[in-house]
């Protein structure tokens, strides 16, 4: 039944793609793909648009300089920049595959950017053009509709050199020892026997790699054809189950999706190249980790703002694990001390301490509990069991919750005492103090923690121990290294704990005088997400004095103040076996059409002397 709906869903997506569509001449193989669709982003901005501004005049420039002169415009280039642009990753048997596909118009423009060498060995086969690099490891094919990059590595080749020193037989090494301990080993027989050896061993390698280069070349061409012509014996990406379920509505300007981690992991570091005195595979299972383990990524630019959303979609097993860990709950609290007219950003983080120790033994357990007999394995999962045991969850979670809070306010100028150095004419040198003045924010941050009586405990030992002054119930830290531009002070409130820079804020919220202010977004986003960043990109640039930018960007402050507004990543809890994460750029409301555009002109913007 799987089978008949992949099909049928594989066949519905088919055919409202169009006939020109390069997603079909990606293997279903393949482990990752990124795409761009031409003709939405030239909804956004049209290809004249884009000319008409700094950057697009200047990629012209460069494409007429390339072409010396045959190519003025992008539309020369010959491109079909209404059609879906590809790049995908295989990895099979130890070679690996980047591959692009470009969608034509007109298969003979393009060949203005060739030069003379490129053009000299191009075969044409039909209506098929291609030439190889040197080595054979890089094709570039065209024909009438598509223009195709690959890149390709072979590890069969790489693996050959990490046998490089075992190559010599028992004996000989034996016998250079003999010779050694008698002194003669550069002039022995051994010794001659040995370069004998190791030159036979050399020219054998050689000439496994010159046949197996040869070989590969030939692989890499066939490879390239079949993809150009979309013959697979597994058919296409279109057969995939996960790819399938990444598509979506199809309304985003790129995207990208990667599968099975664990497969990725395994090709791109084999076991061969970690050894054999500390190899992983040989007490891991890597697959536990990241088998089933895919990302999905999809970027629009939408009018108001830009948005990437994820989705990691993990195997049941790790789900499982990892679900509790992210089962906190943000003390509310947290929203009394905050006050968003002063906040240049903040990050909060919701996990469940009591979640995560009881996770983590039954995961080390999970990872290293393989059979295998090896003594790391053995040992981490009796440290995982021994710990399960010792370990009391739920009293550690009343001293640290899980939940934490970091907020970053008042951007100021503080001077900051540094050690430099001072030369003399003989190059002698000696530690010199001096100042400097920083920009810096003050910074305030919270984590839950029921435990007072410790923390009280703490801070008697501090004052008495002269590492803490006390101030009304705020605790100033001394000691701290010279170059830290800021005191630190702690507290302790509402089953808070407090450590941040600001004397008044903390005094303020230990008097109860503390004026908060937290829109219903920003409470929303802290409480019900997993993880939440905020910065407010406005305020941070409006508050950096002008000296502090680089040279080449202080015209540019009014600009950037102007046309910088809030930043946004929200990471959702665990549904099911997913996790899902958002980041937003919102734009000004005036100034530009869209968020693509928005960049286009930041872009050029930067580009102006």
């Amino acid at each position: 039944m799987k089978k008949f709906v992949i099909a049928v869903s594989a066949f519905c997506i088919s055919i409202t793609l169009s006939a020109q569509d390069l997603i079909t001449k990606v293997p279903s193989t393949a482990s990752a793909v990124v795409s761009i669709k031409g003709k939405n982003v030239l909804e956004l901005m049209s290809l004249e648009e884009f000319s008409n501004s700094k950057f697009g005049s200047f990629l012209e420039k460069e494409l007429m300089d390339e072409s010396k002169g045959k190519l003025e415009t992008l539309e020369d280039l010959g491109l079909d920049y209404t059609n879906t642009f590809h790049y995908f990753f295989e990895m099979n048997d130890g070679v690996y595959t980047n591959c692009f596909l470009i969608p034509l118009k007109d298969g003979k423009a393009f060949t203005a950017l060739l030069r003379n060498s490129e053009i000299k060995k191009t075969i044409t086969e039909g209506n098929l053009s291609y030439f190889q690099n040197y080595r054979g490891d890089e094709v570039t094919m065209w024909n009438e509709d598509v223009l195709m990059f690959i890149v390709s590595s072979d590890n069969k080749v790489k693996e050959e050199s990490y046998s490089y020193y075992n190559d010599y037989q028992s004996e000989v090494a034996v016998e250079a020892v003999d010779a050694t301990e008698e002194g003669n080993y550069y002039n022995s027989d051994a010794y001659k026997k040995e370069q004998e050896e190791r030159e036979k061993k050399r020219l054998e390698r050689e000439e496994k790699r010159l046949a197996r280069t040869k070989e590969f070349s030939q692989e890499v061409l066939e490879k390239a054809k079949k993809i150009i012509a979309g013959t697979y014996a597994n058919k296409s990406i279109l057969t995939n189950k996960s790819y399938l379920k990444s598509l979506g509505k199809g309304k985003e300007e790129a995207s990208v999706w990667i599968n099975d981690f664990a497969t990725i992991y395994e090709q791109a570091i084999p076991s061969y190249m970690l050894g054999n005195s500390f190899n992983p595979y040989s007490f891991m299972n890597i697959d536990k980790l990241y088998g089933g383990l895919s990302l999905m990524a999809k970027l629009n630019f939408n009018e108001d703002e830009a948005v990437i959303k994820t989705e990691y979609t993990m195997n049941n097993e790790m789900a499982a694990l990892y679900k509790p860990m992210y089962n906190g709950k943000i003390n509310k609290s947290f929203a009394k001390y905050i006050n968003e007219d002063t906040m240049l950003g903040y990050m909060s983080l919701n996990l469940s301490t009591e979640g995560v120790l009881k996770a983590y033994p039954n995961l080390a357990s999970s990872l290293f509990d393989t059979g295998s007999g090896e003594t790391i394995s053995e040992s981490v999962a009796l440290g995982a069991k021994v710990f399960s045991l010792l370990i009391d969850e739920e009293g550690a979670s009343k001293i640290l919750r899980g939940d934490m809070f970091l907020a970053l306010t008042n951007l100021t100028e503080k001077q900051v005492t540094y050690t430099d150095y001072e030369y003399d004419e003989d190059f002698n040198y000696k530690e010199v103090e001096k100042t400097k003045t920083e920009t810096v924010p003050d910074f305030m941050f919270m984590f839950t923690s029921e435990e007072q009586e410790i923390f009280n405990r703490l801070v008697r030992i501090g004052v008495k121990e002269k590492q803490l002054e006390a101030n009304n119930g705020v605790y100033k830290l001394i000691d701290l290294p010279k170059s830290t531009p800021f005191n630190i002070y702690v507290m302790y409130k509402d089953n808070t704990v407090f450590l941040g820079s600001s004397l008044k804020d903390m005094s303020a919220i230990q008097n109860g005088k503390f004026v908060s202010k937290l829109s219903s977004t920003h409470k929303k986003n802290i409480t019900k997400n997993a993880s939440s960043v905020f910065v407010n990109g406005k305020k941070i640039i409006a508050e950096i004095p002008v000296e502090s930018f680089p040279r080449e960007l202080r015209n540019k402050v009014d600009f950037l103040t102007s046309n910088t507004e809030d930043i946004k990543f929200n990471f959702q809890k665990i549904k099911g076996n997913s996790m899902k994460g958002e980041l937003i750029w919102e734009i000004p409301s005036e100034g530009h059409k869209n968020s693509f555009v928005y960049f286009i002109n930041i872009i050029d913007a930067m580009m102006d002397k």
